[in-house]
């Protein structure tokens, strides 16, 4: 795979120069800016990295490279060149399921709170949503029309949603 666009930083309008002009019609200044500011981090994070894995006991090098966000955007992670590393796109999909440790590399590129650590995603309150909705069939069979009670697959899914929650620490 070939990763020209980012091996040098293009200028804003260089870079939506090869966008398709009815999408980019589409977006507006501000989705604009938010990709081109993650077209500028993921240059620099690549350049950085070599355009190589970064995880030491990588298996698959020439599988499609990815930037991985080592404190996750959804905890308060921030898109930016030292919360970013280059993965491979197995690695990282073997990561965030639980598979895989990363094996970050000691050497200078590497973000010095990072460097030289292992990190590994907790899966262990992982739920089997097949089994789960396996389950919910096998349950709502067993009422049939005795209690009346129908309700939608949305609504049981909001239902055991709503029971998820730990309302003791509330």
């Amino acid at each position: 795979m070939s990763y020209e666009i980012y091996k040098k930083k293009h200028s804003k309008e260089d870079y939506y120069k090869e966008w398709d002009s009815e999408n980019y019609k589409m977006l507006t200044n501000t989705l604009k800016d938010q990709i081109y500011k993650k077209y500028l981090v993921k240059c620099d994070v690549f350049q950085r990295d070599s355009f190589i894995c970064q995880n030491q006991r990588c298996k698959t090098p020439n599988s499609p490279l990815t930037m991985h966000h080592i404190k996750f955007q959804k905890n308060g992670g921030i898109h930016k060149e030292r919360n970013c590393i280059t993965l491979c796109d197995q690695c990282h999909k073997d990561f965030h399921r639980g598979k895989i440790a990363i094996f970050y590399y000691n050497k200078e590129n590497i973000p010095a709170h990072i460097r030289g650590l292992t990190l590994k995603v907790d899966v262990k309150d992982e739920i089997d949503w097949k089994q789960v909705k396996k389950e919910m069939r096998r349950f709502r069979k067993s009422l049939g029309n005795v209690s009346g009670l129908r309700i939608s697959w949305e609504e049981l899914s909001m239902l055991l949603r709503f029971l998820e929650f730990n309302y003791e620490e509330d």
